[in-house]
């Protein structure tokens, strides 16, 4: 039985969840897993287990890109989009260097990043043919 083939629906799902997992954690408007630990220490268990669950889900997204782009991959899509950001600030005509917006554009290039990560396999497998598997070392 073949896998589901990969088109550009899978790229927008994996990008909606980078995007998701990123301002779950932290966002400028006040509705995130930051705001509500600070907020005090009611639902403590609660906290700690969606704490748990979010570093777990970004320790496996870091390491999954990192082990797909590598270090120069990383920064190489990072460049990109903080490109692009400056590019489409600029045609919209909005200002890119205020405190909100430019944190909303880093969080978005590091979903980015994380979208690159997770979809890079499976576009290098659909263009080349060639399949990505790891080694265990025992």
């Amino acid at each position: 039985m073949s896998a589901a083939p990969f088109n550009w629906r899978g790229v927008v799902a994996r990008a909606l969840f980078s995007l998701f997992i990123v301002f779950a954690v932290y966002n400028p408007s006040g509705t995130s897993y930051l705001h509500w630990v600070l907020g005090g220490f009611d639902w403590f268990w609660a906290k700690l287990a969606v704490g748990a669950v979010l570093t777990t889900i970004l320790l496996l997204l870091w390491k999954t890109t990192m082990g797909v782009l590598g270090r120069l991959g990383v920064a190489l899509v990072m460049m990109f989009s903080i490109g692009a950001s400056i590019t489409l600030a600029q045609l919209t005509g909005q200002t890119l260097f205020d405190g909100a917006t430019l944190l909303i554009w880093a969080l978005v290039s590091i979903a980015a990043v994380f979208t690159a990560g997770l979809s890079y396999s499976h576009l290098d497998h659909r263009l080349t043919g060639i399949t990505h598997t790891e080694e265990v070392k025992k």
